[in-house]
């Protein structure tokens, strides 16, 4: 449900007519994109689609779109025009690299074609040409991909039959598809769009999701793209029949169109059913196909047919390197003839044969080797040499062969030459000349010499790579000064040319990491070196200790309402202060439990009883007398409490003797042995007196009630002899004798001990006959069990007594206890309601015992989880540390030195898209033994078995343990909506609509394609209904299921049923229930919708809702979605089953829910109010009182007066208080009725606890009003977005039992959503059942979820370039501490960095090794490795990069100097040139941080952006960065693809490499005088791909990071997101991009890139390639930042920009904070130069203030005055001396609040002006104050949204 509303402009129709009329596409295709598309595009999500969407649920990859991307790869030289290259070897190594983009994630997918959609592919309507080249490349593409293993499918269209079979058997969530861009101006294109919308129309409206595939980014593990949910089912549609009659139409034109080009109608692709060869044998078909083809083009002329023979048996003899053919310039006539005369026939009779002649045979057509062979063959021929010399014998008996039976003469006839036509003398003229011409290419070596590097912990890891010998400081000062040209360009002005990286030294300024991230807070507290914080005044004093009181009184407040398993209040264990020297590490100190691992195991000799003193036998006596008389008062106190229940009602004695049970006499074994048989006596008694006491009902209800009171007394293992036989009797009446000796055997029983009531007779003394037959069970007690007493077993999974906890853990949890005191490594897997909880305290317990000062740090994914543990710890835990603290949290920056256990708890989100590599960081360098825990793990063997391999090189032990079964159970529901439903009236009056209804797990087969998940969970009671249905479907087929009968299968068992039986019969039905005779696919796969499986399905199915059937798949109105939600609320009021929380995963979703609610409770209430007599009594009554207040108080003062006149007499009465309570006194009439709230009036929490709750938190309106009225009403909204203190205080009145009704959200994959979500219902020692209703989801999508695997969890390739620095830093803060050294040599030495890659050791070291090199030339890292310059930036903004180095190359070369250019040093902060450099500044940082995408349809849609524009003040569409900020960006790139192309080559010369052969070993190794000549001429490369190199390119034209990667040897292990890649930067910040031409144009020369923009055209007349392949326009960046640091208006940033208002808080939030660290970072450097510069210009100082100059003039041309603002007189530092050029600022002030979210800045204090330190010249503080004031300006705006 989606509930953000953009404004998507008028769905203007009025046109369609007019359209249609015309037949005019283009039109058609605005309509259709200002109705529906566009709209539906800014709706769309971009998301991970495996993390964020669909976990491992199946989808497809739509065929054609694949084909697309592949063919339109502007590197391809394949299907240009007047091209004849034809490269489908570098096809195939595309098609193959982007479908290894989802195989090796594990995605769950299959390709499926259809056959309408093949017009975008072959690009129908342009030159015949390329329509036939891409027509033949589609085929051969095809029949490679059946070569690759993946499951194919072919369609005709969406109506096609076997469509519809295959989606309702396979149900894929999604398919991955094109939309098909933006069209070209001219000729099919819009056509050709037009019928791809349609085709995605017809899918969403078929309930299928889309995703683009053009667009699509991968990084690490993430795929991560625009998708668009599926329309609502049954909804009307937005096209008139007409449109869609001319779209169809539009599609009818396509392929005529295309039949008219082609000849004949194109073939379809179609999956074969067999590949075996003809009979007549490979040769023999290879020979008819070549003969068939050349037949088939009458019109061809000879030479180009013998041609044609030659390449098509030379062609198999050639390895894929001598392929690499250097590109011909061909004269454009000659190139033209070739193309259009020749190639474009022969592709188009090719591709028709090869359809008729099956897949058996392949196909292969090389356009560069096809002309480097006619060349060849044509100077040969000149040269009169003889055929067969020239091809070799082999060759040429086969070409004389074909060639013979062409020319219809015998096959052994001698060969007969034909002339050689002009065109084929041409092609030997070009290639003459293009030889003269061409110049020789440099020779291949890696070319790059490294800095040098020299930092002892890192040099043995390091490679052996050449560095530069030249190398000194002031070698390194020219590189520098180098920088100043980099952004000279007409289009910039000028800019300085001082350097802008030095900062009063030459080596730079070092870096120390002392500050917080955004503000000059201290990281490190004073114990450990840090500055402690002391505030400016004593107001700052006062409010810094006001805010932690309010901070310890919440923590205090949450403290409170946990409790422990068994639902009582936790109770603080004080734990001593530990005096003793620090202990081993993982040993427990001897305390009270001693040795608890030793005492957790049965020793081998019994130890003898020590003998007692005759003291101690004394006090043993003293002690038991005492316990005697404690027994007889409690045994007297049970009997007057007895007397007295006897007297009372028997429904009430039921209500006050629980009330008895909650006494703490309760506890004692003999009166709660009482007790409870007293319970048992009043639930007979209730049987008895029921009106209908045999009734089936009533027989399950009390027979139930009164076994779970007889197995809570038999659990307790101590009985009376008395109740040993009441028990018996009730055994034998309920058919369970054969149990009675089993239950009974381990109780002990207490003889002589007489009952204190007499217990009703239930069987007749003589007779032995029962007094009551109702009471007799009929049916059979297994059969009893499975159906009722399911939620009351017996759950332990062989537990037993542990004393290191107060419970008795299973055996997994003793593990668990046993690794953590043997000191292990463990990764716990184990699902929700379990049992991991006990983990993390009892790790932190054994820390807190072991030692004062060891540490162990626990890490969350959530802020909220973070504190909900500090509030237990703080529960549970007390120790007194002499000042020190027991603990802290800390959300970001801190130092940990020597952490002793690191627990990982939610340790799946390392694969999730935010933050997982931080974690994945965590676990290389973590110095000490994981705890990571997890519910949610799919696959978890393989994360464990690359976590063993860290922990190992750690030196720890790791043990993976994992649990698969819940401690409750979840019982499923879904909720029927109705679009009639009745008016909620009050919750008093409502009666249940009976629309909850029942799911059982396995009726979720009907889905479809479905396989059972391992934890799907069946109850007790499902095994039993699921064993009937199978046998009645069983019986009508011959099938027997006899063995599965419960009494059989559970024959031998002699006690009542635990879990561990149920889970074993579970498993023998699923696994009898998987092994059903089933139909079969094509691919021989069982399915489970097969008839039986369905017929088994249908009778567990809910009647009502078999009976809705398919209308449940729709998805409901947002209307009938809201109305319904009372009436659920209300539902599940009147069955008890509150409280609830309500999961929506939009926060937008969650406030509507709540506001709905609270309006329909408020109306209904409302209507009470002006209806009721009663009330409108009690308003009147009360109204009277309030007007007779005065004369209350003239009375009550009388009194007072008479009182005080009265003598006191002392034999006299005291005078009895007047009466002053009545009820009017406490009547509010505005407080929410009880009818018409959530709230729990039994909660010992108060209403005026919460109004007094209510009153702290209001303090600046920070909580909108209503989401008081909703608390107020027993509802909480629970989100990121909402105030801290008011989501601390919903968590409270939540555990509370106050609040009943919570709306929360959840960002996680499908299957995780549905897992974490529904565990939350049922928690070990809470409930024994959790409740999961499904409301408001079609049917089928609560299937999948039912059905859906957990996914495999995620990751990526950790070790970024920022890493590297943040390592390197991390290694000189600790001044290489010993942990530090192991951590960094661990990872250093690990086979495999990352458990989501298989890349290896070499490649590990050389890419840290180039990355230090890209570091180094940055200035980040010094020679020695320390951090220097703006390492803040990019080290603090680590989770951004490549933003983060992107920046910090930008301030390097100036930018923002260059934005501040025409500025005047002492001009005002308001003027008008410095709020024009403010909006520069935004802007840049906008196209680096929170960037978001626009769909392509908007923004390449200018008529509706300028609607848009026009009616908001957003711009929507991000403007274009400043040309001179992208050229050095573009500057910047260079320099990263050199660094990194020199890794490459620097790699593979470290290893002996292999020739890329994926495609196949040659066939035909020949050696004539042909293939010599080819493998001469081939392009050499080392590093670039064969397949690749196919399409001419060599090693030294790579033209960015992206195509580097994705190009190179397969060996070469290139992830672009593991290294600073700006190409998606630069793509967006391009105002007006190139087209890329293809690498066959003279930038596809080797040695050659594309000519610059401008660039004068040489030798015109011989050049063919004029035109390029059209190119999707690069996605633009969506302006929501810039455009609300304009305006500043939320509303308009959802409304126009499109950004969801659930999402806005948090973008609008991380882009302020990326502003205050990046202003952090700047002060922090300026303060560090000022000191530089103080410490070395002393002496020139003096000679400044000798010659008197305070100014200068700088070569840059800027005055640059010494600031007046100066600590230190300007004469003492002369400002020349300083040269920093940089940008950023953060507060200097150290008690500024740390402003995590602006809950942590409740209340605001006036900022502590920065001012300019000595030494800081004029420019840099220029920059300084643009940059404050924009981030000054963004904040406000920020703080003024969120309040």
């Amino acid at each position: 449900m989606d509930f953000d509303q953009f404004d998507d402009g008028p769905q203007d129709l009025a046109q369609v007519a007019e359209v249609v009329a015309e037949s005019n596409a283009q039109k058609a295709l605005d309509i259709f994109d200002h109705a529906w598309y566009i709209g539906r595009s800014r709706a769309s999500r971009r998301m991970d689609l495996l993390g964020d969407y669909a976990g491992n649920e199946f989808f497809l990859i739509d065929g054609e779109s694949l084909f697309q991307l592949v063919l339109d790869d502007p590197l391809l030289a394949l299907g240009q025009p007047n091209d004849p290259s034809f490269q489908i070897l570098h096809a195939y190594h595309t098609l193959e690299r982007v479908l290894s983009e989802y195989t090796t994630r594990s995605a769950n997918f299959e390709i499926a074609f259809f056959h309408e959609n093949r017009h975008l592919t072959i690009l129908t309507g342009d030159s015949p040409f390329i329509v036939a080249s891409r027509m033949l490349a589609r085929s051969l593409l095809f029949k490679h991909l059946l070569k690759l293993g993946l499951p194919v499918r072919t369609f005709r269209d969406l109506t096609d039959p076997c469509w519809s079979k295959y989606r309702n058997d396979q149900k894929p969530m999604f398919i991955l598809i094109n939309d098909g861009n933006v069209p070209a101006p001219l000729g099919y294109s819009a056509n050709r769009v037009l019928g791809q919308r349609k085709f995605i129309y017809a899918l969403l409206r078929g309930s299928l999701a889309v995703a683009l595939l053009r667009g699509t980014t991968y990084a690490d593990s993430k795929i991560v793209t625009f998708v668009y949910e599926p329309e609502r089912q049954g909804a009307d549609g937005v096209f008139p029949l007409s449109f869609l009659s001319f779209l169809q139409q539009v599609q009818v034109q396509l392929d005529t169109r295309l039949d008219e080009d082609m000849d004949k109608p194109a073939h379809e692709l179609v999956v074969p059913a067999t590949t075996s060869l003809p009979d007549n044998g490979f040769e023999a078909a290879e020979d008819e196909l070549i003969y068939s083809l050349c037949r088939s083009l009458p019109q061809a002329s000879n030479f180009f047919l013998l041609l044609a023979i030659i390449h098509f048996y030379h062609l198999p003899s050639m390895a894929i390197a001598e392929r690499s053919q250097p590109v011909t310039k061909l004269p454009s006539t000659v190139s033209r003839s070739l193309c259009d005369k020749f190639l474009t026939p022969f592709f188009s009779r090719a591709t028709h044969l090869l359809t008729s002649f099956g897949a058996h045979l392949s196909f292969d057509f090389d356009g560069q080797v096809f002309i480097s062979t006619a060349i060849f063959v044509v100077r040969q021929v000149g040269a009169s040499l003889d055929v067969q010399e020239v091809l070799g014998s082999g060759l040429y008996a086969r070409v004389r062969s074909v060639w013979n039976r062409l020319q219809s003469r015998d096959e052994s006839s001698e060969y007969v030459l034909p002339s050689v036509p002009e065109w084929a003398n041409d092609l030997l003229r070009a290639a003459t000349a293009t030889k003269k011409t061409s110049k020789r290419l440099p020779s291949e070596s890696s070319g790059l010499r490294l800095l040098p590097f020299d930092n002892p912990v890192l040099n043995p890891h390091l490679p052996s790579v050449s560095q530069d010998p030249s190398y000194t400081s002031d070698a390194f000062q020219d590189y520098n000064d180098a920088i100043d040209n980099l952004i000279q360009s007409p289009a910039s002005p000028a800019v300085p040319t001082s350097p802008f990286l030095h900062f009063g030294s030459v080596e730079g300024t070092m870096f120390s990491d002392t500050q917080h991230w955004h503000n000059q807070k201290p990281i490190l507290p004073p114990h450990l070196g840090g500055k402690k914080e002391r505030p400016a005044n004593s107001w700052l004093a006062m409010k810094v200790q006001r805010k932690n009181q309010q901070f310890m009184f919440r923590l205090q407040m949450q403290a409170a309402t946990i409790t422990g398993a068994s639902g009582s209040a936790l109770r603080q264990l004080a734990i001593p202060s530990v005096k003793t020297p620090k202990a081993v590490k993982g040993s427990l100190s001897p305390d009270k439990r001693g040795d608890a691992a030793a005492r957790s195991k049965p020793t081998k000799k019994k130890e003898k009883p020590a003998k007692l003193s005759s003291k101690q036998l004394l006090l043993q006596k003293i002690q038991d007398e005492k316990q005697a008389e404690a027994n007889d008062a409690s045994r007297a106190w049970w009997k007057s409490k007895l007397a007295q229940l006897e007297k009372m009602d028997i429904h009430v004695q039921v209500q006050e003797l629980g009330n008895l049970l909650r006494n703490k006499r309760a506890e004692e074994e003999l009166l709660k042995i009482e007790m409870l048989s007293y319970q048992i006596q009043l639930q007979i008694a209730l049987w008895i007196q029921d009106p209908q006491p045999s009734s089936p009902s009533s027989q399950d209800r009390f027979s139930l009630s009164i076994m779970r009171l007889v197995k809570q007394l038999v659990d307790g293992r101590v009985l009376t002899s008395a109740l040993k036989d009441i028990i018996a009797t009730i055994l034998s009446l309920f058919g369970f004798q054969e149990y009675t000796q089993g239950m009974l055997k381990d109780a002990r029983i207490l003889e002589g001990v007489a009952p204190t009531f007499k217990f009703k007779k239930l069987v007749k003394s003589k007779t032995g006959a029962p007094v009551y037959d109702f009471m007799v069970l009929k049916g059979d007690p297994v059969h009893w069990q499975l159906r009722l007493f399911g939620e009351y077993m017996d759950r332990s999974m062989d537990s037993a007594p542990d004393p290191r906890v107060p419970f008795h853990p299973d055996a997994w949890q003793r593990k668990v206890l046993d690794c953590i005191d043997a000191n292990h490594s463990i990764l716990v897997v184990a699902p929700t309601s379990a049992g991991k909880t006990f983990i993390s305290f009892y790790a932190m317990e054994q820390i807190l015992r072991a030692s004062d000062d060891d540490i162990l740090v626990y890490v969350a994914p959530t802020k909220a989880l973070v504190t909900q543990i500090a509030a237990e710890i703080y529960a549970r835990f007390s120790k007194k540390m002499d000042g020190k603290s027991c603990w802290a949290i800390h959300t970001r920056d801190y130092r940990i030195n020597d952490p002793q256990k690191i627990i990982l708890d939610e340790i799946h989100s390392i694969g999730q898209q935010e933050g997982g590599a931080v974690w994945e960081q965590i676990l290389l360098l973590a110095p000490c033994p994981i705890i990571g825990l997890s519910a949610t793990i799919g696959s978890p063997e393989t994360f464990n078995d690359w976590l063993e391999t860290v922990q190992k090189s750690h030196g720890f032990h790791h043990t993976f343990i994992r649990h698969p079964h819940r401690y409750s159970h979840l019982r499923k529901f879904f909720y029927v909506l109705d679009d009639k439903s009745r008016p909620f009236v009050s919750l008093s009056k409502h009666e249940s609509t009976l629309r909850t209804r029942f799911l059982h797990p396995i009726t979720a087969l009907s889905f479809g394609r479905a396989e059972l998940p391992d934890d799907l969970a069946l109850e007790a009671r499902d095994t039993l209904t699921l064993f009937q249905a199978m046998k009645t479907a069983g019986s009508t087929v011959g099938l027997d299921f006899s063995s599965l009968e419960p009494s059989v299968f559970f024959a031998q068992k002699d006690g009542l049923l635990r879990q561990k039986d149920i889970l074993e019969y579970e498993a023998k039905l699923k696994t009898t229930l998987r092994e059903l005779p089933s139909e079969h696919d094509g691919d021989g796969k069982a399915k489970f919708h097969n008839n039986l499986v369905l017929d088994i399905v249908s009778q567990l199915q809910d009647p009502v809702l078999k009976k809705l059937g398919l209308k449940l798949d729709r998805a409901p109105t947002r209307e009938s979605f809201t109305k319904n939600l009372i009436h659920l609320l209300a539902d599940l009021h009147v069955q008890n089953e509150l409280p609830a929380i309500l999961f929506n995963f939009d926060r937008t979703g969650c406030e509507i829910i709540a506001l709905t609610l609270l309006n329909a409770l408020e109306a209904a209430e409302s209507r009470f109010k002006e209806t009721s007599p009663v009330w409108k009594r009690k308003v009147a009554q009360w109204e009277a009182w309030k007007a007779n207040a005065k004369e209350r108080e003239r009375q009550a003062a009388i009194l007072e007066k008479q009182k005080k006149n009265r003598a006191p007499d002392s034999n006299s009465a005291p005078e009895p208080a007047a009466a002053t309570f009545s009820w009017e006194g406490s009547f509010d009439p505005d407080q929410p009725l009880e009818d018409f709230s959530f709230i729990d009036y039994k909660s010992p929490y108060s209403l005026s606890e919460l109004e007094e709750e209510i009153r702290n938190l209001s303090w600046g309106d920070r909580v909108q009003e209503e989401y008081w009225a909703l608390l107020r009403r027993g509802i909480g909204v629970h989100h990121a977005g909402m105030n801290k203190g008011y989501r601390s205080l919903i968590e409270a009145l939540f555990r509370r039992g106050f609040l009943r009704v919570i709306i929360a959200t959840g960002t996680l994959a499908l299957a995780l959503q549905f897992r974490q979500c529904a565990g939350r219902a049922g928690r070990r020692g809470y409930d024994l059942l959790g409740n999961v209703v499904f409301y408001g989801l079609p049917m089928d999508r609560v299937h999948r979820l039912i059905l859906s695997k957990l996914p495999v969890l995620g990751g990526g390739f950790p070790l970024t370039s920022t890493l590297v620095l943040r390592l390197c830093n991390l290694l000189e803060e600790s001044h290489r501490a010993p942990n530090v050294v192991k951590a960094i040599n661990s990872l250093m030495s690990l086979p495999r960095v990352s458990f989501a890659s298989d890349v290896g050791h070499d490649y590990l070291v050389h890419h840290v090794r180039f990355s230090i090199e890209y570091l180094r030339r940055n200035a980040l890292l010094n020679e020695e490795g320390k951090p220097m310059n703006l390492f803040a930036i990019a080290g603090h903004l680590y989770y951004t990069e490549p933003s983060n180095l992107a920046l910090v190359g930008l301030l390097r070369s100036g930018i923002l100097h260059t934005i501040c250019r025409k500025i005047p040093l002492n001009v005002k902060d308001d003027d008008s040139r410095m709020e024009e450099a403010k909006r520069t500044y935004i802007l840049l940082m906008a196209h680096l941080f929170g960037r978001r995408y626009l769909p392509a349809s908007l923004s390449e849609n200018k008529a509706m952006l300028r609607d848009l524009q026009l009616k908001y003040p957003s711009k929507i569409v991000l403007p274009a960065m400043p040309m001179y900020a992208l050229e050095a960006l573009k500057s910047q790139a260079t320099d990263i693809l050199n660094i990194f192309a020199g890794y490459a080559r620097a790699f593979i010369e470290s290893k002996a490499t292999t020739e890329e052969l994926a495609y196949g070993v040659p066939k035909l190794p020949l050696n004539s005088p042909l293939t010599q000549h080819l493998r001469a001429s081939r392009v050499k490369t080392s590093i670039r791909s064969s397949f690749v190199a196919n399409s001419g390119l060599c090693d030294d034209n790579f033209s960015t990071v992206q195509e580097l990667a994705e190009t190179v040897r397969t060996e070469i292990h290139l992830n672009p997101h593991a290294i600073p890649c700006l190409d998606d930067i630069i793509s967006s910040a391009n105002p007006d991009p190139e087209p890329k031409p293809s690498s066959i144009s003279e930038a596809g020369l080797p040695g050659k890139r594309p000519k610059k923009k401008g660039q004068k055209k040489e030798n015109s007349e011989n050049d063919n390639f004029d035109q390029v392949r059209e190119q999707a326009p690069p996605l633009k960046l969506n302006a929501y930042l810039y455009d609300f640091y304009i305006h500043g208006q939320v509303q308009t940033i959802v409304v126009a920009n499109g950004i969801r208002k659930g999402d806005s808080w948090y973008l609008l939030e991380d882009f302020r904070l990326t502003l205050l660290t990046v202003k952090a970072a700047l002060e922090q450097l300026l303060l560090k130069a000022s000191k530089a510069a103080t410490s070395s210009a002393t002496g020139n100082a003096r000679a400044g203030r000798a010659s008197g100059s305070k100014t200068r003039t700088t070569k840059d041309g800027w005055d640059d005055t010494s600031s007046d603002e100066s600590d230190v007189d300007d004469g003492e530092v002369d400002s020349t001396l300083v040269e920093s050029r940089d940008e950023t600022l953060l507060d200097l002030d150290i008690n500024e609040t740390v402003e995590d979210d602006f809950d942590d800045a409740d209340e605001e204090h006036p900022d502590v002006e920065f001012k300019r330190p000595t030494g800081v010249t004029g420019q840099d503080w220029l920059v300084y104050r643009v940059v404050r004031l924009a981030c000054a300006e963004f904040n406000e705006k920020a703080k003024a949204m969120w309040a």
